[in-house]
């Protein structure tokens, strides 16, 4: 029961490595492809939609498979990309040969994924493997592992494969799914913000233009009146204003501190797929696709970073021959989609509650101990008298808490200890059947980070 008892301290130490080790079975786990959420519903018919993720990650794979193969060009920039396939988008070939795009999480080890794409379309067609019937799967991905979470669940073949067997016309799931899994945006101003993927459609005349997007930027999301649209994780927090003043303080902030340079290469990357009806030649999408990606720096500030692996695809299905509408139209109209795709990318975040509570000393007892998120990442709570208090310690920040920074902590209404200036973060310890705390969770609900106690 709640008491009165006096404040107790709770001293949470954290240390781990930059990769730490963790369930590496992932042929073992089951691929989620059954998803609620929002979704944006198209008329495309041409392109198939297949999401599938990994809870345990948490991570995901989503794949736009095109029956009938596509022409595509690519565009890659910024300091971290990780693609594949890509270097055959490059060669001016004016044939439709891409059969299907694989975007996903897991950093490097996510390319496996469009491994699996290919695998199972050559699994599901007819006729020998001839090249005319070779599957073509260009892929790229995104950084969502330590210091987000701890495990080395990453998206693989069987993911890939899942995706694929799920792909359908007509739907395309928003926000934290597929590669949104675990993307955030933001960091570039301190807190990084949960993010995902997102998706948009318009059809002026016969042409038809979809843009889909994964963001997982170092910059912040920005309206079409220049505001940054999330800047924290706490839904009722107060607006976050206009991106040309925060990106003013920020500059001035970091001259007056004269801070050492961040080194954050690869944890970011935003992957967007570009699609088109309207038949084009090669030279004319890919200048499309240059035209798009350049565009994208109104939405998301900054952008194509050294922290940043930014990759876009164009595709087109060669379905229509509207003379209306030219190439540079064509890139003016996808360059304002992919604005829209980018701002439905932000999920709904989960509820907070702020309501606190007195001490319980016997609660924090119970809970005092060490607790492991993988080898060499651990959590040490410490029971001592007046205050609680979480710190990070090691060679990176852990996800909600700053490196080597007592963040004070507070118990709320629902058994969970809160961060006092950020009370989106939280901690939740787990019972087993006899009432002894068995590990904890780092933000239960879309986005948990598990630890179990060490003995």
């Amino acid at each position: 029961m709640m008491g009165t008892h006096p404040r107790k301290v709770f001293l949470v130490t954290l240390s781990f490595a930059f990769f730490a080790a963790g369930q590496t079975a992932s042929e073992k786990l089951i691929p989620r492809t059954s998803l609620d959420g929002k979704f944006l519903d198209l008329d495309f018919p041409a392109v198939h939609i297949g999401t599938a993720e990994y809870e345990e990650g948490p991570t995901g794979a989503t794949v736009f498979y095109f029956p009938n193969r596509v022409t595509a060009a690519v565009d890659v920039r910024g300091g971290g990309p990780a693609t594949v396939f890509t270097d055959i988008l490059r060669l001016g070939s004016e044939k439709p040969i891409v059969s299907a795009i694989s975007f996903a999480g897991g950093s490097a080890y996510g390319l496996a994924a469009a491994g699996g794409v290919a695998a199972e379309i050559r699994d599901t067609k007819t006729g020998t493997p001839e090249w005319n019937n070779i599957a073509v799967v260009p892929g790229a991905i995104i950084y969502d592992l330590a210091p987000r979470r701890f495990n080395k669940v990453t998206p693989d073949e069987a993911l890939g494969r899942a995706a694929l067997r799920a792909a359908r016309p007509g739907r395309f799931l928003l926000g934290a799914h597929g590669a949104g899994r675990f993307a955030v945006q933001g960091s570039y101003f301190g807190t990084p913000t949960y993010s995902g993927q997102g998706g948009a459609f318009h059809q002026a005349g016969l042409a038809k233009v979809a843009v889909f997007t994964v963001v997982n930027a170092r910059g912040a999301i920005v309206d079409r009146s220049g505001k940054v649209l999330r800047c924290g994780n706490d839904p009722s927090a107060a607006p976050c204003g206009f991106i040309a003043d925060r990106l003013r303080s920020v500059i001035d902030r970091q001259i007056a501190s004269a801070a050492p340079k961040s080194d954050e290469l690869t944890r970011n990357t935003t992957i967007t797929l570009v699609v088109i009806n309207c038949k084009l030649t090669f030279a004319e999408l890919q200048r499309l696709a240059v035209q798009v990606h350049t565009s994208m720096a109104r939405a998301i500030q900054p952008f194509h970073t050294d922290a940043d692996g930014d990759t876009l695809f164009a595709v087109s299905t060669n379905e229509v021959n509207d003379p209306r509408m030219s190439a540079v139209n064509l890139g003016v109209l996808a360059s304002e989609v992919a604005w829209d795709a980018v701002l439905s990318s932000l999920p709904v975040l989960d509820p907070v509650d702020k309501g606190t509570l007195p001490d319980d000393a016997s609660f924090f007892a119970a809970c005092a101990g060490r607790y492991a998120f993988a080898e060499g990442v651990t959590l040490t709570v410490i029971h001592e008298q007046d205050r609680i208090w979480a710190e990070a310690d090691g060679n990176s920040p852990l996800y909600g808490f700053r490196l080597k920074q007592k963040e004070e902590l507070v118990l709320n209404t629902s058994g969970d200890l809160i961060v006092k200036s950020q009370p989106a973060n939280r901690l939740r310890f787990i019972k087993n059947s006899s009432g002894h705390v068995t590990g904890l969770i780092l933000n239960p609900g879309h986005w948990p980070v598990s630890a179990n106690r060490l003995p």
